[in-house]
């Protein structure tokens, strides 16, 4: 990496063998070569979506090195995937949560090469900008909008669009007009409008050229190929270095390397995170303990020549030693830091590398907890988040959005068509895979940082950051048609729809009005023939002469527990509700009618006791649908009374241990209804 720096430096000095000083040719055809080496799709990817940027610039009025600047970085903005291994690079199926979050690591990891290969900071920064903004594993409430590079933006668009058009793992490519359509309608929310309305106006001037034909991309990365044994061995040398970056990235807090020079050559973004400084603040500068403090265990302060770089840079030896390091805002951290020499073949000294972790971010960070983190917050089954992960999310979104610190938002609700039916003849293997090829169609349909979520058993949510009511059933329509579209199953082929409600969040909203709102909505459009939207705002499902029911455990015996609340939905509807319930307690439907459903949760044990575990307390639950004793008939959707009867099976030890019990399915049927 520090030979391709000081390849890089050479060329930028010397002038004549550069791109506009963008980046130095002989780099440049490196980095392609071993891109090509790696995977040639990947390299005919970046070649168009580099044609696409500045197609689309040239509309928007750019020019001169400025379009040179955005063609290198579509050229290179997926060069971190050199060092992705291959089973999770070219794996035909989902990837799994490890999986994806090191292969969201490959920005970073190209970020790293760019900066050593010394190719102009706004290269980088377009291409980190473009990550940082749309990656839908960002927090979906945080939007920097028009802080974003307009490059990035531009890169965006025509990454998304070349993605839509091209044949995935996980789908089809997408025709010109709907890949437009979907660009359109996440304009304002995702992407750029201008941008977009760009690539509409450069496709009918000049663009369908490139859409008829790409056999030319395709010869063209053909030609980049590895000529000889030589070139094959340095793109395989890459390679290597790539997989090393991925261990930093992946296994420490941030690192940083010096030249020879002990200047700053990679500011990884770990370090910008940890130090509080951005890289184009650093790279090029010299080191200085100036820069973040360094302290000892007692507290006092280290000179630049107690510093382990300085120390390494003397010896030539590697060195490793716990300090306090101070961050920008002043606060400090225990880390560890491993400070190695870099050494060549001939044993000269190229420069230092410093890697720092983060102690007492390390201890929480042990695999244990980052596998119960992981389970804690993702559906087991279908690898989207959880009920607790998703209501964790929109109480942030509902509180930054009352104090003004967020836009609009919205809710999407979907529920599986007929889903009992496909698991009583089919089984419920297949059902298992409808879900979770549901769970993973809705994510690679959705490209605004939205939060997709399974609700419980065949019903997901989908959080919408900076949409309105319209642009979300824009987005709930092809949910539905995309759906519609797809034939599930390998063996099985299976024709599936959905059914979705929408809401759009009120200043007056709770998480539970909210979520029921959008709830009944989707009740609504099963109620009116399935494979449908409907949407609900707020007012539309209030009731003002009625009152909150009062909640009070039935008089009498103590092993007798009953109570109601009301939520708004059409009653007839309630069965089919409580079907996903029954899914996801495990629980076993005795009866079910339009007025009540009868199910029992738990099993007794072998003497017909009650066990410690939740699932040796076995009890009838009986719910019971009606109408509240005031109902206005102006409500667009009829209010429901939901009366629950819980009796136990066999003998509880106590009447407070029943109790306990009884009330805790009281509770978790109030949230699935998203009660009042």
């Amino acid at each position: 990496m520090m030979a391709l720096a000081r390849q890089g430096e050479l060329a930028l000095h010397d002038g004549t063998n550069t791109l506009d000083s963008v980046v130095a040719r002989p780099v440049l055809k490196r980095l392609i070569s071993a891109l090509n080496f790696r995977d040639a799709a990947t390299l005919q990817h970046s070649r168009r979506v580099a044609l696409l940027s500045v197609g689309m610039a040239q509309q928007l009025g750019w020019d001169g090195r400025h379009l040179r600047v955005l063609e290198v970085a579509g050229l290179l903005h997926d060069v971190g995937k050199i060092g992705v291994p291959d089973n999770i690079l070219l794996k035909p199926g989902k990837l799994s949560a490890e999986e994806a979050e090191l292969m969201s690591l490959h920005y970073n990891i190209g970020a790293d090469l760019l900066q050593a290969c010394r190719v102009d900071k706004e290269v980088v920064q377009i291409v980190l900008d473009s990550h940082a903004y749309y990656d839908a594993h960002i927090d979906a409430s945080q939007r920097t909008g028009a802080d974003i590079h307009l490059g990035a933006r531009i890169l965006a668009v025509a990454d998304a669009y070349d993605s839509l058009t091209h044949d995935q793992v996980f789908r089809i490519r997408k025709s010109h007009g709907d890949a437009m359509n979907i660009l359109h309608g996440d304009a304002g929310t995702k992407f750029d409008g201008n941008v977009v309305a760009a690539l509409d106006r450069w496709v009918e001037k000049d663009g369908w050229a490139y859409i008829k034909g790409e056999g030319q991309a395709a010869d063209d990365v053909e030609s980049s190929a590895p000529q000889n044994i030589e070139a094959s061995l340095e793109a395989g040398s890459l390679c290597h270095i790539f997989s090393y970056l991925y261990i930093l990235e992946s296994l420490y807090d941030g690192f940083y390397v010096l030249d020879s020079d002990l200047r700053f050559a990679v500011w990884s973004s770990g370090a910008e995170k940890l130090l509080g400084r951005i890289c184009s603040q650093v790279l090029g500068t010299p080191w200085s303990s100036r820069l973040f403090s360094y302290s000892d265990n007692t507290g006092k302060r280290l000179t630049d020549r107690e510093c382990p770089v300085q120390e390494v840079m003397e010896t030539c030896q590697p060195a490793c030693r716990t300090l306090n390091v101070q961050q920008r805002g002043g606060s400090w951290i225990e880390a560890e830091l491993q400070c190695f020499p870099l050494i060549d073949y001939e044993g000269k000294l190229l420069g230092v590398a410093e890697i720092f972790r983060d102690i007492s971010r390390s201890k929480r960070n042990a695999p244990q907890f980052r596998e119960l983190k992981l389970a804690a917050s993702r559906d087991a089954l279908t690898g989207v988040s959880n009920r607790g992960e998703l209501e964790k999310h929109l109480k942030r979104m509902l509180a930054e959005y009352s104090k003004g610190e967020t836009d609009m938002f919205s809710v999407i609700f979907l529920d599986i068509d007929h889903f009992k039916a496909i698991n009583d003849t089919h089984g419920h293997g297949v059902g298992d895979r409808v879900l979770i090829a549901v769970a993973r169609l809705m994510q690679s349909e959705l490209y605004s940082g939205e939060l997709v979520a399974r609700y419980g058993g065949e019903e997901f949510v989908v959080l919408c950051p900076s949409t309105d009511i319209d642009s979300a059933m824009r987005k709930a329509e092809r949910l539905r048609s995309s759906l519609a579209e797809t034939s599930i199953g390998d063996s099985v082929r299976l024709k599936v729809t959905a059914s979705l409600g929408v809401s759009q969040i009120d200043a007056s909203d709770s998480m539970e009005t909210l979520l029921h709102r959008a709830d009944t909505a989707l009740y609504n459009a099963k109620e009116g023939g399935r494979n449908r939207i409907c949407k609900i705002m707020a007012g539309d499902c209030h009731d003002p002469d009625q009152e909150p029911v009062e909640e009070k455990p039935k008089k009498g015996s103590e092993f007798v527990f009953e109570s109601h609340f009301t939520t708004c939905m059409v009653a007839s509807m309630g069965v089919y509700k409580v079907s996903g319930f029954v899914n996801e307690l495990d629980a076993e439907l005795k009866e079910a009618t339009a007025e009540r459903v009868v199910m029992q949760i738990g099993q007794p044990g072998f003497f017909k006791g009650w066990g410690n575990h939740e699932k040796k307390q076995p009890v009838n639950v009986m719910l019971s649908f009606g109408e509240p004793e005031q109902q206005s008939t102006k409500a667009a959707s009829r209010r429901v009374l939901v009366t629950v009867n819980v009796t136990p099976i066999g003998r509880p030890p106590s009447a407070d241990q029943f109790q306990i019990r009884a009330k805790k399915i009281y509770e978790l049927t109030r949230n699935y209804f998203a009660a009042d």
